[in-house]
Order: C-alpha cells, then sequence, then structure tokens
C-alpha cells in the first residue's frame, strides 16, 4: 500500500478515535470509579494538570483543547471536591496557577489505573505485538515535531 493510502487510512483511524463518542467510551470506562466532582467535563482538567504540572486555567485549556471559561468552571469543581488548588502565579502576579493536591494526584492514579484495565480487556485477544505496534506508532505520530 503507497503511503499516501496509508496515511488516508490513519487519518480516518484517528477521527474514528477522536469522535466524542469514542472518547465518552473510553471517560466511561475510568470514570465509573471517579471520585465526586469528577466527570467527562472534569475529567480532562484533573488529567491535564496531572500531565502538564501547574498551569494558568488559559493554558490548561489550550493544552487540553478546552474553552478558558469551562477551564476556570471545572476547576472550581475540582477545587471544591478538594482535588486542586490554585495560588498565585510566581512569573505573573495577575495569573493564578491550578495545582493538582495530594487527593487530586490520587484520582488521577486511580482513574487511570480504571482506564488501563478497561484497555487491557480490549487488547487482550489482540495478536502478540499489535498493541505495542500501536503504542509505538502512537508515540512516533505524537513525539514528532511538527512541520
Amino acid at each position: 500500500m503507497a503511503r499516501t493510502d496509508l496515511a488516508r487510512d490513519l487519518e480516518q483511524a484517528l477521527g474514528q478515535l477522536l469522535l466524542r463518542r469514542n472518547r465518552s467510551a473510553l471517560y466511561n470506562a475510568a470514570l465509573e470509579s471517579a471520585p465526586p466532582g469528577v466527570d467527562r467535563q472534569t475529567y480532562p482538567v484533573l488529567s491535564g494538570l496531572d500531565r502538564l504540572g501547574p498551569q494558568s486555567a488559559a493554558r490548561l485549556a489550550d493544552e487540553v483543547g478546552i474553552d478558558r471559561s469551562g477551564a476556570s468552571r471545572y476547576a472550581d469543581r475540582l477545587e471544591a471536591a478538594g482535588l486542586l488548588e490554585r495560588s498565585p502565579d510566581p512569573r505573573d502576579r495577575r495569573a493564578t496557577l491550578l495545582t493538582l493536591t495530594p487527593q487530586g494526584r490520587a484520582a488521577v492514579a486511580g482513574l487511570r489505573d480504571s482506564l488501563a484495565r478497561h484497555l487491557a480487556g480490549r487488547i487482550a485477544d489482540w495478536p502478540d505485538g499489535q498493541a505495542q505496534a500501536l503504542i509505538d506508532g502512537i508515540r512516533l505520530l505524537t513525539d514528532t515535531p511538527p512541520d
């Protein structure tokens, strides 16, 4: 198969993966054991802070693909649940940093464990090496700097 045909197939496969219903299915699997305050809207904020470290709501919104007002609202809910805290940004007095609390880090770890168990069930019958090939391909695709 020509590279262009492979690229078209990849585009279609990624499009399927990124459909809201498919993202929701993955989130739902993780959220079955979610603590109070964590739902489909707040999970990306919680997970994004875990991956990126302390961030302003604006920067986090850009990174996880939600609008800034949404990030602030979701952060309010997570803060009320004791999963994140706000503090002044030492580099910019006008900005506030969102930071996970120890309870927030524990919540993310539990949610990721739930998702990993779900994914383990989904790949259990795959041929040897298929899951690793997918992981390697995704890493190559996402770790390559944009042109």
